[in-house]
C-alpha cells in the first residue's frame, strides 16, 4: 500500500528484516518444529493486538478504508478467544520433548529479540509507537508469561 504494486522492486530489506528471515529459514531447515515460537509471537500476537494496533497506526497516519492496515485483519477468525483456546490445544496436543518445548520458549525470547531489532531500526518512525504500545500491552496482560 504504501510504496504501490511494485514495491517488492522497490523497498529494500533492512539488516534486521534480513537477520530475522535468515532465522525462519535455518530453523525450517534444521528444526521446523521452531517455527511455532514465530507463530506464537508474531501471529497470535499481532491477531490479539491487531484491532487495536490497525485502529492506532490508521489514526497515527491518517489511514481510511482499512488502506496500509490489512496486516491486522484477520477476517476468517470470527472470535479470537476461541481460536487462541483452540490453538493453545493443538500445541499441546503436539508429541515434543521437554527439551523441544525448552527450545521453543527459548526461540520465543529470541523472536521478541528480534522484534526489538526491528523497532530499533524504526526510530523516529510513528510504527515504533505503535509497536512498542501493542507489546507492552502484551506484556501487561500476561498472555506471554515469559516476557515478565
Amino acid at each position: 500500500f504504501f510504496y504501490g504494486a511494485d514495491w517488492d522492486s522497490r523497498v529494500q530489506l533492512s539488516p534486521a528484516t534480513k537477520m530475522y528471515v535468515a532465522r525462519i529459514q535455518e530453523i525450517a531447515e534444521t528444526k521446523p518444529y521452531l517455527i511455532v515460537a514465530h507463530q506464537y509471537t508474531r501471529y497470535l500476537g499481532d491477531l490479539f493486538g491487531g484491532q487495536m494496533m490497525g485502529g492506532m497506526a490508521s489514526r497515527s497516519l491518517g489511514l481510511e478504508n482499512g488502506d496500509g492496515t490489512e496486516f491486522y485483519s484477520f477476517e476468517d477468525i470470527s472470535d479470537n478467544k476461541i481460536f487462541i483456546t483452540e490453538w493453545y490445544q493443538r500445541l499441546n496436543d503436539l508429541e515434543l520433548t521437554k527439551e523441544q518445548k525448552e527450545e521453543i520458549v527459548d526461540e520465543a525470547n529470541f523472536v521478541f529479540q528480534l522484534n526489538i531489532g526491528l523497532l530499533q531500526e524504526l526510530e523516529g518512525s510513528p510504527l515504533k509507537a505503535v509497536l512498542t504500545l501493542a507489546i507492552n500491552s502484551l506484556k501487561e496482560k500476561h498472555l506471554f508469561p515469559f516476557l515478565s
